[in-house]
């Protein structure tokens, strides 16, 4: 922690969806999958109280992930991390400051380390009626200021969760409960209770659209493991 983090703490800000506003105790304000424009869970009025974006994560390449990256990352001068593939789209799209990296990497970037790990998903747009490949899906282990966060991306239940754990330690989980298209509460319970060793549960990825079954309330009954933390778009509290 630097000394000018000292008395700080860092903040989440859930903003419906899968979209996250991190701010670190050291300064550092970071956009996670910002699906803005479009979402009936994002709160009125929000884009107007951010000042500063340094830094926008993007977890795959569906629209409701990529959302407004390439729209904020301009209008902010924020630099995208994400897969190779979406790095080269929104650079076509007038983005210029980037970091490319891929699944198993890790890279340092404004003093936080951001870790890209697997996700059972898929990642494309669909233009005329046609997928667009964005490259793999993910989720990210951001690490900053003496706090891991794993935000899953969408994905299904994998064993594997439990290296991510082991490698990177995250502390707080920012978990899809949705269902159809990712873990549902049942499976995401499994994640939790069995190969993951959180302190904070986010629930992210529901409620939404009416397709996205998944209730936190059911997710929550079933976690054994870790404090559940159902949070309402536009709540920010300290990690």
């Amino acid at each position: 922690m630097t000394e000018a983090s000292m008395g700080k703490a860092n903040r989440l800000t859930w903003l419906g969806h899968s979209a996250c506003h991190l701010e670190t105790a050291s300064g550092q304000s970071i956009l996670i999958d910002p699906f803005w424009t479009g979402n009936p869970t994002f709160p009125a009025g929000y884009e107007d109280r951010v000042a500063r974006v340094d830094t926008i994560v993007v977890t795959h390449g569906h629209e409701d992930h990529l959302g407004d990256t390439a729209r904020l990352a301009q209008k902010y001068g924020a630099t995208v991390v994400a897969q190779y593939e979406i790095c080269m789209y929104v650079n076509g799209q007038g983005v210029e400051k980037l970091e490319p990296m891929n699944t198993g990497g890790c890279i340092e970037h404004g003093g936080v380390r951001y870790c890209m790990v697997p996700a059972f998903h898929s990642s494309a747009i669909i233009r005329d009626g046609a997928p667009v490949t964005m490259g793999d899906p993910a989720g990210f282990v951001i690490q900053a200021d003496g706090i891991s966060i794993y935000h899953t991306g969408d994905t299904a239940l994998f064993s594997d969760m439990a290296l991510i754990q082991r490698l990177y330690r995250p502390k707080v989980g920012l978990i899809c409960i949705g269902d159809r298209f990712t873990m549902g509460p049942e499976t995401a319970a499994i994640a939790c209770n069995e190969l993951l060793d959180l302190e904070l549960i986010v629930p992210i990825h529901w409620g939404t659209f009416g397709l996205l079954t998944g209730q936190p309330e059911d997710f929550e009954r079933r976690v054994t493991r870790g404090r559940v933390h159902v949070a309402t778009p536009g709540e920010s509290f300290e990690l």
